[in-house]
């Protein structure tokens, strides 16, 4: 009788992942949101002057990318995303008790820090530690739960700040994350070599040849890479996803500005638009699985051109634009998603979470200082046509130069085979 195989640890790693996003990644992307309102109502301030903590928590999250990356590489990685996780939830309960608008910077400094640690930049790198087989689905799957997090806590943060109050609401919210993310962390995340397990599909390495082996296993150093043009390729195609996923966020502004529509009516547009980034997430980690990294580009390209399309064309017919946000939310993860799989494939694991955690500073920095300008299409034209255009072209651009750099490096494996 065949010995029955244990069930891998990487699948606790992943669970625990989930229930990361399920509670501070989901509630770290709503500490602003429907709170904007009563607290710029109770403290007499500007709404930039609140929205300030986002910049500050993006600032602070981008400037510690390296720094993280290199410590979860070589300290006890459940330990240090236990610790992060801890100073997220003390930096959302904080909020409840500040009398100075000025104050929700320190949190915004601190849960800008401690994601550095738990997020974008952390959960590929974990995620590329235990999976040597299915690694884009299974982050496909975690940024989907995080989406489905972002949507059910809008909902839930204005049914607690009606019912608690905005102070109330975030000590309920940093509660839940306490509850749900913080002891998993500590109790369950590990690396496999504190497991004393193997990745997940390192066992069927057994019987490949040694040159599959080392194919699999290729990769460059930092310091190689930074030297390298095809590093710059790569990263200048993340940054151009990284600019255009910025566009997503305008649609139920484009919806209520510039179709005259209700503020509802916007709402729900940006609730079509993030159903459909769930979609994506786990279709597009399969699709890399499946087909490739080159059919990931072209699924972004392609939902984002129908769907911007479509949204142009809800100028005259504006019940177009819900199915029209949908297909922009199929084409919506290529940020979160694609672009770690992308740098995995073309530079390699040999020193993947230094490299990543480098060109995930540069990613979060353009897109944090080409948002605002992205309204500037409105603001001086009266219209988002020109956003939406430039999104199409941008995943146009990065779908031809992003192959480029995936041919390039398949001609680096080969001479180095």
């Amino acid at each position: 009788m065949k010995e029955k195989r244990k069930l891998n640890y990487a699948w606790v790693v992943f669970i625990s992942c989930i229930l990361l996003k399920i509670g501070l990644g989901g509630v770290v992307m709503c500490i602003a949101g429907n709170f904007v309102t009563p607290v710029v109502q109770e403290f007499g301030c500007t709404v930039s002057a609140f929205t300030m903590l986002v910049s500050v928590e993006a600032a602070a999250m981008a400037f510690m990318y390296t720094t993280a990356a290199r410590i979860i590489a070589r300290s006890k990685v459940g330990k240090v995303m236990g610790i992060a996780a801890l100073a997220q939830v003390i930096g959302i309960a904080l909020m409840a008790a500040y009398r100075s608008v000025y104050l929700f910077y320190l949190s915004g400094a601190i849960i800008g820090i401690g994601v550095a640690f738990t997020g974008y930049v952390a959960i590929p790198v974990v995620i590329n530690m235990w999976f040597k087989k299915k690694a884009g689905t299974v982050l496909g799957i975690i940024i989907a739960a995080e989406n489905i997090a972002m949507i059910l806590y809008t909902k839930l943060s204005a049914v607690l700040i009606n019912g608690f109050g905005w102070r109330g609401a975030y000590l309920i919210l940093a509660a839940i994350c306490m509850v749900v993310s913080v002891p998993c962390l500590f109790f369950f995340v590990k690396s496999p070599e504190e497991a004393g397990c193997k990745p997940y599909g390192s066992e069927d390495q057994i019987d490949q040849t040694h040159s599959e082996t080392a194919t699999q296993e290729w990769g460059v150093a930092k310091k190689q890479a930074v030297r390298m043009p095809l590093f710059y390729i790569a990263w200048f195609t993340c940054m151009l996803f990284s600019v255009g996923c910025g566009v997503q966020q305008y649609i139920a502004n484009f919806a209520t500005m510039e179709l005259n529509c209700s503020i509802d009516f916007g709402a729900n547009a940006a609730m079509f638009m993030s159903c459909g980034c769930v979609i994506c997430s786990v279709c597009l980690g399969y699709v890399n699985d499946r087909f490739g990294v080159k059919a990931g580009l072209a699924w972004g390209f392609v939902f984002i051109a129908l769907g911007y399309g479509l949204m142009i064309t809800s100028i005259g017919s504006p019940i177009l634009c819900l199915p029209a946000s949908f297909l922009v939310g199929l084409g919506g993860s290529m940020y979160t998603v694609q672009c770690p799989l992308l740098a995995k494939s073309v530079l390699g694991e040999k020193d993947y979470s230094s490299i990543w955690s480098l060109m995930m500073m540069g990613n979060s920095l353009i897109g944090a200082l080409s948002f605002s300008s992205i309204g500037l299409f409105y603001d001086l034209g009266g219209s988002y046509m020109g956003a939406f255009l430039m999104a199409i072209i941008l995943y146009g651009l990065a779908l031809v130069i992003g192959s480029v750099a995936l041919n390039m490096s398949s001609k680096l494996r080969s001479a180095n085979a």
